[in-house]
């Protein structure tokens, strides 16, 4: 595997590391309000996966085991050792295929309504309208058809949805290879969980998953025109999912977010702040 580029940026300067896996799709810079929550207590690395913002591509498959090992380059490039390691949606099921293969590197994990390996449970139920709607199938030839646009076409596809693009966030949303990278995790989402099922287990680690509010969330589903009975099914067993992966470690504590949609640390920061000092005060040892 090639030497890649990745760009990152690091915040704060407690004894404690903290790295952290963003959702698909999702910048680092999005996160910086919620880091300066925690600043004072962590060292905290934000980067971005090669094909978002200024890293470099890669010519390996988009698939969490390629992540991890592109992670692990920079964490060595970086000549960090032990660290905690936080991952919410997609960048979840990257921490999973981290701690399953560089185990001895983390002091813990926090997962914030993290996709899961078993995530094919979600598309094997019977929900017409819903996947009609936002299949992976669709999602993965959206992406590409955006990723086809220039970038001076990509900023009027932005205002066009009235999304207004400021700072780093223009650059970020108007790379066309972001979209491209994008349809490529999504492609590999399978061959990423099985990956992550036939391989090493899940070490016995401090191990923090945070779940979100299956009725609060499913109210968005609802106003979109999903049916209610599919909303409601789809986050039972979203949930369902969060409670086997808390189940990975027999460290494993499962929270639960009261009024929180997908972007916990956005509705209830606060719950996220509290995970993170509770791993941080219980971390395993270190070797001597």
């Amino acid at each position: 595997m090639r030497e890649i580029d990745l760009e990152y940026h690091i915040i704060g300067e407690g004894k404690q590391t903290l790295v952290l896996e963003t959702g698909i799709g999702n910048s680092f810079y999005s996160w910086i309000p919620f880091v300066d929550r925690i600043k004072n207590d962590f060292t905290v690395i934000l980067y971005h996966r090669a094909g978002y913002g200024k890293s470099g591509t890669s010519p390996e498959p988009r698939t969490t085991a390629n992540i991890a090992r592109e992670l692990n380059d920079l964490m060595e490039h970086l000549q960090i050792d032990r660290f905690l390691l936080a991952g919410h949606s997609f960048g979840g099921l990257c921490a999973q295929a981290y701690a399953r293969m560089y185990p001895g590197k983390l002091d813990g994990v926090l997962l914030i309504d993290a996709t899961s390996h078993n995530f094919q449970r979600l598309y094997d139920l019977n929900l017409p309208v819903m996947y009609s709607m936002i299949s992976l199938e669709q999602l993965i030839e959206d992406n590409e058809e955006i990723a086809g646009k220039s970038r001076a076409e990509l900023e009027e596809w932005h205002k066009e949805r009235n999304r207004e693009l400021l700072g780093e966030d223009e650059a970020f949303l108007t790379n066309p290879v972001l979209y491209q990278t994008i349809a490529d995790e999504f492609t590999n989402w399978s061959a990423s969980s099985e990956e992550i099922k036939n391989g090493e287990a899940f070490p016995d680690i401090p191990l923090i998953v945070i779940a979100r509010d299956e009725e609060f969330s499913a109210k968005p589903y609802i106003a979109y025109g999903i049916p209610e009975e599919e909303a409601l099914l789809h986050e039972k067993v979203w949930r369902e999912l969060q409670v086997v992966i808390a189940q990975l470690s027999e460290k494993g504590k499962l929270v639960i977010a009261e009024g929180s949609d997908h972007e916990v640390h956005k509705d209830r920061p606060e719950i996220v702040v509290e995970c993170l000092h509770r791993l941080k005060e219980g971390q395993v040892p270190r070797p001597t």
